[in-house]
């Protein structure tokens, strides 16, 4: 296990230390749900637009990427940066879906 200090107004640090955790953890199981949320809608909008894109070309990003060639227009380079870019969206917000996911205790499905 990981340990975190924080920096907490004084008054916050007279409360029971049982009681300041409680607080503390509910506050944390909180804020990851709202994000857990926030990082679905934003993995589904991620899903979305890669999913355009393998409409389009006909594969994966990676299939893409081998493919372009040297000469692109400029339509085609523009699609590969897009594409790149909701890769890297999905990637991050698939990470800390599944990390906070554990931390709220709910399975990976």
């Amino acid at each position: 296990m990981t340990k975190i200090e924080l920096s907490i107004p004084d008054r916050f640090s007279n409360i029971d230390p049982e009681l300041r955790d409680k607080l503390l953890t509910g506050a944390l199981r909180e804020v990851a749900a709202i994000q857990l949320k926030e990082k679905e809608v934003e993995l589904g909008e991620a899903k979305k637009n890669i999913l355009k894109f393998e409409q389009i070309y006909h594969g994966s990003f990676e299939g893409f990427k081998k493919t372009l060639p040297k000469n692109a227009d400029h339509k085609l380079h523009e699609d590969f940066v897009e594409w790149s870019f909701w890769n890297d969206v999905f990637n991050k917000a698939q990470s800390l879906v599944k990390d906070l996911r554990f931390v709220l205790g709910k399975s990976n499905d």
